[in-house]
């Protein structure tokens, strides 16, 4: 009887702890070569090496930015990273509805704006 107790005290412990830890994750986020600029979206084509490569080689962002972060100037050629809610419609061009934020890099990847 005692070995039954003990196994389910600890049984209950291990899922008490395992359940407390939540990790935190960061938004997805893609660098991305802009091809073409349009009224609500912009057309880019990820970075090779991407995850999100493997969904299309273009893909429709929109630009109706959910954050406070002011929409940078675009055009094509223009190198933006894209945060996104990690939702990629299987379309083609693929497309992502909602953007958390857009950011101007350099051809490294690295932020060129006072961006997070």
């Amino acid at each position: 009887m005692k070995k039954i107790l003990f196994v389910l005290a600890l049984t209950f412990t291990i899922i008490q702890t395992g359940c407390g830890i939540k990790k935190e994750a960061a938004d997805p986020y893609f660098n991305a070569t802009v091809l073409e600029v349009n009224e609500k979206s912009v057309l880019v084509e990820p970075f090779e090496g991407s995850n999100e490569l493997s969904s299309s080689d273009q893909i429709v962002v929109s630009t109706a930015v959910i954050s406070d972060h002011k929409l940078p100037a675009m055009e094509a050629g223009t190198l933006i990273r894209i945060v996104y809610d990690g939702e990629i419609a299987e379309t083609y061009p693929a497309q992502i509805a909602n953007t958390f934020a857009i950011y101007l890099i350099d051809e490294t990847g690295e932020l060129l704006e006072g961006a997070p």
